[in-house]
């Protein structure tokens, strides 16, 4: 999902926050950081739409289809609070500040849900987040060639009377 990691790349570098893979082993980062997963990835609507082109040595066929994802997001902030902060800052970038960006790679938002507090109770101690979940639509492009031949052998077997 070349296509995910450069949207964390770009989110990242816009609001110099660390961002990884959730669910991977590895030290912590400094607070604050957020993680990102992708929960889901399905077809959208419509059919897949096929294209040929016919050049010197081959016929290149080209198979474009919509595609949605859904991806996860969860911040880790110095306190409840700060984790907030950092949420509604990242929403907000998928809302407008990240528009112009997204667009250039042809990317559109669905849907973002609210912020929400996420924290989970671990062994003895919590673990504050907030978060929220994104829905971006994207065409999923796929082409190859389709080889000609040059020449076909046949053999003409007759009939024995």
């Amino acid at each position: 999902m070349n296509l995910i990691k450069l949207i964390r790349k770009q989110l990242a570098d816009d609001t110099n926050l660390t961002i990884i893979r959730a669910d991977q082993t590895g030290n912590i980062p400094n607070l604050p950081y957020a993680t990102y997963k992708v929960i889901s990835d399905r077809k959208g609507v419509g059919q897949e739409d096929v294209s040929h082109v016919d050049t010197f040595d081959s016929l290149v066929e080209t198979r474009t289809q919509e595609r949605n994802s859904t991806i996860s997001f969860n911040i880790y902030g110095t306190s409840l609070d700060n984790a907030f902060e950092v949420a509604t800052q990242l929403r907000k970038w998928f809302e407008w500040r990240g528009s112009l960006f997204l667009e250039d790679i042809n990317v559109a938002v669905v849907n973002i849900t609210d912020v929400t507090n996420r924290t989970t109770f671990l062994v003895d101690t919590y673990d504050e987040k907030w978060g929220f979940d994104v829905i971006i639509r994207y065409l999923n492009i796929d082409e190859h060639d389709i080889d000609y031949f040059d020449k076909v052998e046949y053999e003409i077997i007759r009939d024995r009377e």
